[in-house]
């Protein structure tokens, strides 16, 4: 039986509520069933649909020691993955699949299941590794592989495992099941043939995923599946990856070796308007992952912030920033980009956060066209490179890629010169001829820098870090950020600030930017921002005046 072809025709009768994103993908795949670049081979799937629906058993209350027999959707997967070949070549067509579903769809057991028939079914001699963003998350994959084979007296006749370690291995075959993660030290030296990768929505970086990836340069036919529910961690690994499989899913990216399968809702407002599109992210609801536990937690989430947020995020798929910040990831989230070409010319209004010697300063420019409301948000960073690796630890967040891609300038040594904003500025000016009107600064910290800009002609404006005079211009920001009318160029750092903002609140209703939860959570791009906005508002009948 063709489980694709039977999964497909499922949704299609309205028998299974699927989403846009998997019925898009599936339409495709349908489509290349009669692709002559394709041939579509039902065993390889299959054999490991068998193997896992034989051999293997669950070892979690409430279905421990029961057979796993797999579902409609893991069985239309497994199918998919492995069943595509290239017609010249032979070879598997798919190399890696991105499977995102929401929690308690029971996902680490489906990965156990694969991992364990690849162990089983594989050649002699490979390496099968499960990797997570943490060792504890990487030890739970590894251990439910482990308990499965355990439960198993013709899997554990011929296997040892070496648990201190988490280490499987086949005496007879050469065969091994490995743990990886991002805290491991050594994330080379592996012969890997197939890796999953557990709960990537945690992970800043892809080191991980690269290291897996190397390891199969010499492989005919590897395999990754990436596997995962969505999370809150802001232009980490897995908003790329994402980013990524759904231009592919727009025709924007040609890319036929990977498999996106997400599950996700259409809307936030269906959500709370239709019980039945909760399948959608929860292909395993009514079997695995109970009705009334969501019904239970979607009546809480109507009167809780945390709840909804933990809600929408992990039972349905939709991201969302940390509970209690300023935004929701739904408001702050702008993926629009322009070219800075297009702003030859232009007047622009500046805000610079001069941070302490050793932190993180930011550095923006706003720039507004005539006759519109849009906001184009020019911004830059700057860092010690002596403090580098401190802040990756501390903050959790890639600065060593953010700084190869050039979003953060160092400065030599482990205090910043603000020399380099001025640097900045002045390069801005000469290579593109926008000229910052005004710029705002906090007077904490700036006296020599303010001088240093002066003499070269800048307009400087003291904004004062007070709740009064900042409240209405992040309100404005606020209201504009809502409206999607701040194009920040999707820049990775500047959503971050904004993410990790929390607005503290008076009696008077007053606002003023805040870290949300930690001395890590940086805020200094959102504070950059609203004290350019301080100044746009200050002058704004000036700025209108110049534009015109």
């Amino acid at each position: 039986m063709n489980y694709l072809i039977e999964y497909y025709k499922e949704i299609i009768d309205g028998n299974i509520v699927a989403g846009e994103e998997l019925r898009k993908e599936l339409d495709q795949l349908i489509k290349d069933l009669d692709n002559p670049r394709y041939y579509f081979d039902e065993k390889p799937g299959n054999l490991r649909i068998d193997f896992i629906e034989t051999f293997c058993k669950h070892t979690k209350s409430p279905f421990n020691g029961k057979p796993f027999i797999l579902e409609l959707w893991e069985k239309a997967l497994i199918q998919t993955a492995y069943g595509f070949k290239i017609s010249d070549s032979k070879l598997r067509r798919f190399n890696e699949v991105i499977l995102l579903i929401a929690r308690k769809n029971g996902k680490t057991t489906f990965v156990a299941g694969i991992d364990l028939a690849e162990f089983f079914l594989s050649r002699g001699g490979v390496d099968i590794v499960c990797a997570s963003n943490t060792t504890e998350q990487a030890n739970i994959l590894f251990e439910e592989i482990n308990n499965m084979r355990e439960q198993s007296p013709a899997l554990s006749k011929d296997t040892r495992s070496k648990k201190n370690i988490y280490h499987i291995y086949s005496p007879k075959t050469k065969n091994k099941i490995k743990k990886l993660s991002a805290q491991s030290r050594n994330k080379d030296g592996y012969n890997i043939e197939v890796g999953c990768i557990d709960e990537v929505h945690e992970m800043t970086d892809s080191k991980v995923y690269d290291a897996i990836k190397q390891s199969q340069s010499t492989k005919k036919e590897p395999l990754i599946f990436v596997i995962t529910t969505e999370g809150t961690t802001v232009g980490g690994f897995l908003d790329n990856k994402l980013s990524y499989v759904r231009k592919m899913l727009k025709g924007e990216i040609e890319d036929e070796r990977v498999l996106p399968w997400l599950y996700t809702q259409d809307s936030t407002k269906e959500i709370y308007d239709d019980q039945k599109t909760w399948q959608k992210s929860n292909p395993s609801l009514g079997l695995v992952k109970l009705t009334n536990y969501l019904e239970d937690v979607m009546n809480k989430s109507k009167h809780d912030l945390s709840t909804r947020v933990t809600m929408l995020c992990k039972d349905f798929n939709i991201k969302q920033s940390d509970s209690g910040s300023w935004l929701s990831f739904e408001d702050l989230n702008n993926e629009a980009k322009y070219s800075i070409d297009d702003l030859r010319d232009s007047y622009a209004v500046g805000g610079v956060d001069l941070s302490s010697t050793t932190d993180l300063t930011a550095a923006v420019l706003i720039i507004q066209k005539r006759d519109s409301n849009q906001k184009y948000v020019i911004s830059h960073f700057f860092m010690p490179s002596e403090v580098v690796g401190k802040r990756i630890k501390e903050d959790n967040v890639p600065y060593d890629i953010w700084i190869k891609k050039g979003f953060i300038t160092l400065t030599e040594g482990n205090q910043n010169d603000f020399s380099l904003v001025t640097q900045w500025f002045m390069k801005i000016i000469q290579t593109y001829g926008i000229r910052p009107l005004w710029v705002g600064y906090d007077p904490w910290n700036s006296q020599y820098w303010i001088k240093e800009m002066e003499d070269l002609g800048f307009n400087m404006e003291k904004v004062r870090q007070g709740i009064y005079s900042l409240s209405e211009p992040m309100k404005i920001l606020e209201a504009d950020l809502k409206n999607n009318l701040v194009n920040y160029n999707n820049n990775p750092i500047m959503k971050w600030c904004i993410a990790n903002t929390q607005a503290k609140v008076d009696l008077n209703g007053n606002i003023q930017p805040s870290k949300l939860n930690s001395k890590y959570k940086r805020i200094d791009g959102t504070v950059a921002m609203i004290i350019a906005y301080v100044v746009l508002n200050r002058y704004k009948t000036d700025y209108e005046n110049m534009l015109s």
